[in-house]
């Protein structure tokens, strides 16, 4: 049994060094197609960031009159954080929002000397509501048309940013779209490059076969060779996918935190769904290998 299993993984990576440019090839389609799956993992993951940032920066702004008390603006938040669609309700005074507007018009000299002429804080209390969900947000802005509440809001601010989240989810789509074609081009090219570098190794070995099979070599110990090929295949196609993969992201990281979040981190992500990633990749690129390899030695091992 051991020397059987023996011969065959020797005959295995004889038949890989013997045809070795076919081999090269065969791999390189192979890597290329496991990159643009890891390509397109990318740009999901990446997409889902943004708009999760872009969500993260959608509110709700209260300003209240003036004249408003506190007591007043409490009890709205109270009545806003007792809404289950609410997540936060921060409040704001109006000394806090008076320090705001004198920080944000720092630079504008004739604006910070009107604040002087009035002699008063001439703005009031706000609220900034943050909901659980974006589809939540005009639900909330219908709650607070109530009169008793409405009378006491001098102006609201809301910014969806729905065109935002839409075109990114536009542009997700129709590039998800293309890098999965990509991905079944290099997956067909590479079953077919398989087929072939496995009937080139079977037409190599013709006579050989032919002798095994009249001592009486079992089918299976014909095709094991050539099975194990290409799992071999699968896993170096991965591993080096695995070393070009993670210098790729290590170089984009920074520019992407820049655009993003700062506690965006693609390497993390990867290194938190490693097992997952790269074990489905493993085992498909395997059972691709496998099944190509399996339907060439099916028509060729009648001898």
């Amino acid at each position: 049994m051991f020397t059987s299993a023996f011969r065959i993984i020797k005959f295995a990576w004889q038949d890989f060094f013997r045809n070795f440019w076919l081999s090269f090839v065969t791999l390189t389609i192979l890597v290329l197609a496991l990159f643009s799956i890891n390509l397109l993992i990318i740009f999901n993951f990446v997409a889902k960031s943004a708009i999760v940032s872009v969500e993260d920066k959608i509110n709700i702004n209260l300003y209240f009159k003036p004249a408003i008390s506190e007591d007043q603006v409490f009890n709205v938040q109270r009545y806003l954080q007792g809404l289950s669609q609410v997540k936060d309700v921060q409040y704001i005074s109006k000394e806090q929002a008076l320090e705001n507007f004198k920080t944000k018009h720092k630079d504008d000299p004739k604006i910070l000397a009107s604040l002087d002429e009035i002699a008063q804080n001439p703005l009031g209390a706000s609220l900034v509501i943050k909901a659980k969900s974006t589809s939540d947000y005009p639900l909330i802005l219908e709650n607070l048309s109530d009169p008793q509440y409405n009378n006491l809001i001098e102006s609201k601010d809301f910014d969806d940013h729905k065109l935002v989240i839409n075109r990114i989810s536009g542009i997700t789509q129709k590039v998800s779209t293309g890098v999965i074609v990509i991905a079944l081009i290099f997956t067909l090219i590479s079953i077919l490059i398989i087929f072939n570098a496995i009937r080139m190794a079977l037409y190599t070995h013709k006579e050989e076969i032919t002798a095994m099979k009249l001592v009486g070599a079992t089918n299976w110990f014909v095709r094991a060779p050539f099975l194990l090929q290409g799992v071999i295949f699968g896993i170096l196609s991965l591993l080096i996918t695995i070393l070009v993969l993670y210098p790729l992201m290590g170089f984009i990281q920074p520019y992407l935190s820049l655009l993003l979040e700062n506690n965006f981190n693609l390497v993390s992500y990867f290194n938190q769904n490693f097992v997952v990633i790269f074990g489905l990749e493993l085992l498909g690129a395997i059972l691709m290998n496998l099944i190509s390899s399996y339907w060439a030695i099916s028509k060729y091992i009648r001898v």
